[in-house]
C-alpha cells in the first residue's frame, strides 16, 4: 500500500495529507511563539519516530524503497513560518492551506513539513502539518500533531535528539532487498492456500444463497455509473448546446458546473450561469 502511494504520485497529483490546528494563544499561560513550538518539537523528536524516517531507493529498483530510521532532521527546512495578512480570517487561511497543499514533498528528506501561520485575528495561530500518506495515514498524522501540541498536558520525556542514522551501502541495500524477497517467496504458498480457501467459501455461499434478481452474481459487479456499463461514447466535443440557466430545488441560481444526461452524446458537463 505504501509503495502504491509512492508510485501513484505525479507532479500534479500529490499523495500527502494535511492536518490543520487553529490555536488560541490567549488560553496558553505564557507567550506562544514560533520559537517555543520549534524548541518543543526539537525536544520531542525522539517520541515522533515517523518524523525521522527517510526514503532510500534500492539500486536498480530491485525492490520498493525502504525507510531509513533515526535520521537527522533539519528543522530549518521542515518548519516554515508564514505571515498572513492581518487580521487573518478563514479566507486568508484557506489561501495559505491551498498553497501548502499545491507543492510536493522532497523525497530526499523526511516526508513531512510543518507551517506555523501567524497573523490571524483574536490572537490565534494556525499549525499546518503536511505528511506523505506513505509515512502516516490521516489518523496517525493527527496523533503526531496532537503529541507535538500537548504543551500543558502530561509530562513528556523530553531530551535532546540523537541520531544513529548511517547511510547504508549498496551491498547492504541489496542484501536487505534479497531477504525481503525471500520472505515473500516463502509466504507465497500460504497466500495461495488462503486465497483458494476463500474462493471455495465464496462459491459455497453463492450456492446456498441461490439466484436472487436483486443481488449480483459472483465476481460480476452490477451495472452502475461507476463502471461505465451501458454508456454510449461521447460525440465530438464541438457538438454542445447553448447553456441554459438552471435552478436548484430551493430556487437559488449558481455558477458551478453540473452534470446532465445529453440524449445525443451520453454524459456531458453543462455550465450553469447566473441569470
Amino acid at each position: 500500500m505504501d509503495a502504491m502511494l509512492l508510485y501513484s504520485e505525479t507532479p500534479n497529483l500529490h499523495t500527502h495529507t494535511l492536518k490543520v490546528a487553529v490555536i488560541e494563544a490567549a488560553d496558553y499561560d505564557g507567550n506562544f511563539t514560533f520559537d517555543l513550538f520549534r524548541n518543543t518539537l526539537l525536544r520531542r523528536l525522539h517520541l515522533l519516530n515517523p518524523l525521522r524516517y527517510k526514503l532510500v531507493d534500492i539500486p536498480w529498483r530491485l525492490h520498493h524503497p525502504m525507510w531509513l530510521e533515526n535520521c537527522d532532521v533539519d528543522l530549518n527546512y521542515h518548519l516554515r513560518r508564514i505571515q498572513m495578512p492581518a487580521p487573518g480570517g478563514r479566507r486568508e487561511l484557506d489561501e495559505v492551506i491551498g498553497h501548502v497543499a499545491s507543492t510536493p514533498l522532497d523525497r530526499t528528506r523526511p516526508l513531512w513539513e510543518f507551517y506555523f501561520a501567524e497573523g490571524m485575528a483574536d490572537h490565534k495561530f494556525a499549525l499546518i502539518g503536511k505528511m506523505h500518506h506513505a509515512l502516516a495515514d490521516g489518523v496517525a498524522s493527527a496523533n503526531l500533531l496532537a503529541r507535538v501540541m500537548d504543551l500543558d498536558g502530561r509530562v513528556q520525556d523530553e531530551r535532546d535528539n540523537d541520531t544513529t542514522c548511517a547511510p547504508p551501502s549498496t551491498a547492504e541495500l541489496l542484501r536487505g532487498a534479497g531477504r525481503d524477497h525471500a520472505q515473500q517467496a516463502a509466504a507465497l504458498p500460504r497466500v495461495i492456500i488462503d486465497a483458494l480457501a476463500g474462493l471455495r467459501r465464496l462459491r459455497r455461499r453463492a450456492r446456498e444463497r441461490g439466484k436472487d434478481p436483486d443481488l449480483a452474481r459472483m465476481l460480476q459487479a452490477p451495472p452502475t455509473f461507476m463502471n461505465h456499463v451501458g454508456r454510449r461514447p461521447a460525440q465530438h466535443l464541438g457538438h454542445r448546446r447553448r447553456p441554459h440557466p438552471a435552478r436548484y430545488p430551493r430556487g437559488d441560481r449558481c455558477h458551478d458546473s453540473s452534470v446532465r444526461r445529453n440524449p445525443h452524446c451520453g454524459w456531458a458537463f453543462r455550465r450553469v450561469d447566473r441569470g
